[in-house]
C-alpha cells in the first residue's frame, strides 16, 4: 500500500470511526427517546400524552428562542480560532457564549410561567394547558444550557461526547424514572427537567476536563484576518434556529387549536418516528460541522469538498434503510408504541417520503454556517417558513393530521434542495 493510500485509508477510517461513535450516541438517544414515546404514551394515554408532546413541543421552542443562535455560533468559533492556534480568542468566545445562553435561558423560564394562563385559554382554548406549561418551565434552563455544553464539546471535536450530553443522556434518564415509577404528566416533566439538569452538569465537567485545549499559540500561517464578532456569528443562525425549531413545531401547535390531545398524541408520535433521518443526519453533520469550520478557516478546499462527499454518503448510507421502513411499514412501527397510534400511519408514509429527500441532499445547513454563510441560510429558512405557514393554515383546519404531514413533508423536502443549491453556488469548491 502507498503512502498516499494508507494516508487515505486512515483518514477514511478516522471519519467513519468518529460517525460511528457519534451514531452509538444517537443510538442511545434513540432507545431512550422511543422508549420514552412508547412507554409514556402507554402509561399517560393518548389524552395526557398529548399535553406531554405539547410541552417538549414548547420547551424546544421556547429553549431555541433562549439560545439565540450563540451555541452554534461558539461552535464554529471555537473550531475555527482553534485550528489556527487562537486558543484565548476560543475561550473568550466560549464564556461570553455561556454567560448570555444563562441569561437567555432564565428570562425564558419567567416567560413561560407568566404566560402559562393566556397561552392556555387563548391560544389552545383548554384551561388545562396551563397547569402542563408551568410544569414545563423548569426544564427549559436545563435544556437551553444541555444544548450549548453539548456545541461546546462538538468545538473541541468531541462530536460523539456533545451528543451524549445533548440527545442521549437525558432521554435515558427520563426514561429511567418512567420505569421507576412517573408516570404521570407532572412527575414526567419533573424528570424531564432533573434529567436535563443532569446531563447538563456532566456536560460541564467534560468541557473543564478539556480547557488545556485553550493553551495553544497561533500558528506561523494563521490567517492575519480576525472572525467576525460573536454576536454578528449568532445573528442570522439565531434566526436559523428559531425558524427551524418554529417549523418543526408549526404543525403541532396548529393541530393543537384544531383537534383534539390524541390527535396531537398521534401525530406527535409520527412526527418523532420520522425525524430519525434528521437525528441521522444531525448526528453526522455536527462531528463534521468543526471539520467544516476548520478547514474553510484554513482555506483547505480539496480536503472541504471530500469531507463533504463523505457526509452525504454516510447520511444516504444510515437514513435509506429507515425510510425504507416508515415509507413501507408505517402501520407495524406504530403498532409498537400502543394500540391507536396506528391512526397516523398516513401520516407517517407522508413525512417519510419528505425525509427521503433530506437523507440524499443532507448536512448543506452545518456547511453553509460553519463558512459564514449564516445569513443565507436564514433566508432559506424564512422561505421554509413562508411556506409551512400558508401550507398548515390552509391544510391543518380542513384535513387534521394529514394536512399537518403534508406541511412538513414539504418543508424539509425545500430545506434540503434549499441549502443544497446554495452551497453549489456559493462554493463549488466544497460540492
Amino acid at each position: 500500500m502507498t503512502t498516499i493510500s494508507l494516508r487515505k485509508f486512515r483518514t477514511l477510517a478516522t471519519t467513519y470511526g468518529a460517525y460511528a461513535g457519534s451514531m452509538f450516541s444517537r443510538g442511545l438517544e434513540l432507545v431512550g427517546k422511543l422508549g420514552l414515546y412508547m412507554f409514556g404514551a402507554r402509561a399517560l394515554g393518548l389524552h395526557d400524552s398529548g399535553y406531554f408532546f405539547l410541552c417538549l413541543t414548547w420547551i424546544g421552542l421556547i429553549s431555541t428562542v433562549a439560545r439565540g443562535g450563540f451555541d452554534k455560533a461558539v461552535l464554529r468559533h471555537m473550531a475555527a480560532e482553534l485550528a489556527v492556534g487562537r486558543g484565548q480568542e476560543a475561550r473568550k468566545a466560549l464564556l461570553a457564549g455561556s454567560a448570555i445562553v444563562v441569561a437567555g435561558g432564565t428570562l425564558a423560564t419567567l416567560i413561560t410561567i407568566g404566560l402559562a394562563e393566556p397561552l392556555a385559554v387563548y391560544l389552545f382554548h383548554d384551561p388545562e394547558v396551563a397547569h402542563a406549561l408551568r410544569l414545563s418551565a423548569y426544564a427549559i434552563l436545563p435544556q437551553t444550557l444541555c444544548i450549548f455544553v453539548g456545541y461546546a464539546l462538538v468545538g473541541f471535536h468531541r462530536g460523539a461526547a456533545g451528543q451524549l450530553v445533548q440527545n442521549g443522556i437525558w432521554p435515558v434518564l427520563t426514561l429511567g424514572a418512567l420505569f421507576a415509577g412517573a408516570n404521570t404528566l407532572d412527575s414526567l416533566l419533573y424528570a424531564l427537567a432533573a434529567s436535563l439538569l443532569a446531563a447538563t452538569l456532566i456536560g460541564l465537567v467534560m468541557v473543564v476536563m478539556d480547557r488545556h485545549r485553550f493553551l495553544v499559540t497561533p500558528s506561523p500561517d494563521a490567517p492575519a484576518d480576525a472572525l467576525p464578532a460573536l454576536w454578528r456569528t449568532a445573528m442570522p443562525l439565531s434566526v436559523v434556529e428559531v425558524v427551524q425549531i418554529f417549523l418543526n413545531s408549526l404543525p403541532v401547535l396548529l393541530l393543537a387549536v384544531f383537534g383534539q390531545p390524541s390527535a396531537v398524541g398521534a401525530f406527535s408520535v409520527a412526527n418523532r418516528i420520522s425525524m430519525l433521518i434528521w437525528v441521522v443526519a444531525n448526528s453526522i453533520g455536527t462531528v463534521a460541522a468543526p471539520s467544516f469550520a476548520a478547514r474553510h478557516r484554513q482555506g483547505q478546499w480539496d480536503e472541504l469538498r471530500a469531507l463533504n462527499r463523505r457526509v452525504r454518503l454516510a447520511v444516504a448510507l444510515f437514513g435509506t434503510p429507515v425510510v425504507a421502513a416508515m415509507v413501507f411499514f408505517p402501520k407495524s412501527i406504530l403498532n409498537l408504541v400502543a394500540p391507536g397510534f396506528e391512526v397516523a400511519a398516513p401520516a407517517l408514509m407522508v413525512m417519510g417520503l419528505g425525509q427521503l429527500v433530506n437523507c440524499l441532499l443532507p448536512c448543506q445547513d452545518f456547511m453553509l454556517s460553519m463558512t459564514g454563510y449564516g445569513s443565507v441560510h436564514r433566508w432559506l429558512n424564512i422561505a421554509q417558513l413562508v411556506v409551512c405557514s400558508a401550507l398548515c393554515a390552509s391544510l391543518i383546519p380542513f384535513f387534521g393530521m394529514m394536512g399537518a404531514a403534508i406541511a412538513t413533508a414539504v418543508f424539509i423536502a425545500q430545506g434540503a434542495i434549499g441549502t443544497t443549491l446554495a452551497v453549489r453556488h456559493l462554493m463549488p469548491k466544497a460540492w
